[in-house]
């Protein structure tokens, strides 16, 4: 916001406040010209398989759900998927220990490396003094994190003697912790149980209703079935609904309130680790619900532009260093420029793989995303010539 714009005295107490007095905070008018020109934000954390994120940076986000349920699995993948496109990631938990989650990114896919020097993990104890307060939020501008987890909202609340009952508590967390932790850009995540009553609950988390009124981000909720739960060995699955979105940069996308389909394939490396236990590599997708949409059809758009702006060919190294405008990890540029090719959007100029040369990419005819009206009739048509 430009600060040059200051509005209208405001007359309190039968005179003019001084420049600095104590109703400073309620007289710091907003440059509207300025609110007009800035850019409405959009997820841009942890992307679907069609390339469509599901968190917002700077903003608090939220999932919740049972005991068990994926919570903490979903969101750990979204970190490890971070590290791999290079981005660090703090983690406050109340809940595990370091040594579980890091192998159980280890596991998801994370680089060793990457754990062990982008991956900030922390086990908060006790009250929040504001000198910790202020330490921890200079080390998040130096770190730099594109998403900073708090797992177990319940037990971070009792640490710093609140309750979750109270909307007076929920809201006094916002203000001294989550609200806070934004401030370095990053997608903050909570991740929060629900209440154990199934009637009645809603898509509120446990505890007071302001902990999801003031939610400025996005909020899932996870639900998974018995027979479907994720754990080593096997395949899980995983369904994320919008509980909210306030931003509507993700709801547009949605088919109804189904986000996406969290799941993993948990499979034994034939490996074991420095105690002799069986070693694990999940894999994992959140896809599209059905997976019916035509992959990933934004960043598909996104390259085409670029490969028809640029009007050379490119190689796949180039594609993956483009500014495409948003945030697309090097696995879904692959995917969506292997589609473009696949469908006669893209030419394929030479093989690769042979010493001192690769493959080139030249725009054949530019592809444009289709509308979300225009993918649920597809689907509605699919629907009906199964019947």
């Amino acid at each position: 916001m430009s600060g040059d714009y200051e509005g209208p005295d405001i007359r309190t107490g039968g005179g003019f406040e001084a420049e600095g007095g104590a109703h400073g905070g309620w007289t710091r008018w907003a440059d509207m010209t300025a609110a007009l020109d800035g850019a409405v934000p959009v997820p841009e954390v942890f992307p679907r398989t069609d390339g469509r994120a599901s968190f917002y940076r700077g903003k608090v986000n939220a999932v919740v759900g049972e005991s068990e349920g994926g919570k903490s699995l979903l969101v750990q993948a979204a970190c490890a998927q971070a590290l791999g496109d290079g981005e660090s990631v703090v983690y406050l938990d109340f809940e595990d220990t370091p040594i579980s989650v890091a192998h159980r990114l280890r596991s998801l896919g994370g680089e060793a490396d990457a754990i062990a020097t982008r991956f900030h993990y922390i086990q908060p104890e006790g009250f929040l003094p504001a000198s910790e307060c202020e330490a921890l939020l200079e080390a998040l501008d130096l770190i730099g994190p594109a998403i900073v987890v708090v797992d177990g909202l319940t037990a971070c609340m009792e640490s710093l003697g609140l309750e979750t009952s109270s909307n007076k508590d929920a809201a006094t967390v916002f203000r001294v912790l989550l609200n806070p932790l934004t401030e370095c850009g990053a997608a903050v995540i909570t991740i929060h149980h629900v209440t154990k009553a199934n009637d009645g609950r809603g898509t509120y988390g446990l505890g007071a209703v302001t902990l999801k009124n003031l939610i400025g981000g996005a909020q899932y909720g996870i639900e998974t079935e018995e027979a479907t739960r994720h754990a080593p060995g096997r395949c899980g699955a995983s369904a994320l609904t919008i509980h909210k979105d306030r931003g509507g940069g993700v709801r547009v996308w949605a088919r109804s309130k189904m986000w996406a389909t969290f799941e993993t394939d948990s499979k034994p490396t034939g490996e074991v680790d420095t105690f002799d236990n069986p070693t694990y590599r999940t894999t994992w997708a959140l896809k599209v619900p059905g997976e019916s949409w035509g992959g990933p059809t934004a960043c598909m758009e996104a390259i085409s532009r670029h490969l028809v702006a640029e009007g050379e060919s490119l190689s796949l190294r180039a594609i993956h260093a483009a500014d495409l405008g948003a945030k697309f990890g090097k696995d879904i540029r692959t995917n969506a420029l292997g589609l473009l090719v696949a469908n006669g959007h893209v030419s394929k100029i030479g093989k690769g793989g042979t010493k001192g040369t690769s493959a080139g990419y030249l725009s054949a005819k530019p592809y444009r995303e289709p509308s979300a009206d225009d993918l649920a009739e597809a689907e509605r048509a699919r629907s009906d010539s199964n019947l």
